[in-house]
């Protein structure tokens, strides 16, 4: 039940709030890696710290056709997640292939501190 759930979610955008800081998830059905770190995001979002705070997360499932240009960019790379400030592209900043709990998190709060 749990592995039909993830797959599904793959698939799916998630907006968790109106936000001041955007994480875009880039992933695949069937990858382990993509899974593990997928478990890291929901662990910092449930930190206390980031309960009702302005940020969001947006899933892109790379193998879908309308993600033709995700899946050219990071096929070889994922998992891959985007940290950006809410309207300023130019903040973004990219972890590759392993996600660590408190990377995220102190990226989020320089993002929130700009």
């Amino acid at each position: 039940m749990l592995r039909a759930f993830r797959c599904s979610i793959h698939t799916s955008r998630v907006l968790l709030h109106d936000a001041g800081v955007k994480l875009t998830f880039f992933s695949k059905p069937n990858c382990g890696l993509c899974d593990q770190a997928k478990e890291v995001i929901d662990d910092v979002f449930e930190r206390k710290e980031f309960h009702n705070k302005a940020v969001s997360l947006e899933i892109v499932n790379i193998t879908d056709r309308r993600n033709a240009k995700w899946w050219k960019e990071y096929c070889f790379d994922i998992p891959v997640l985007h940290i950006e400030k809410v309207g300023d592209p130019k903040s973004c900043t990219k972890i590759l292939h392993f996600l660590e709990e408190d990377d995220i998190s102190d990226k989020i709060r320089r993002m929130q501190s700009r």
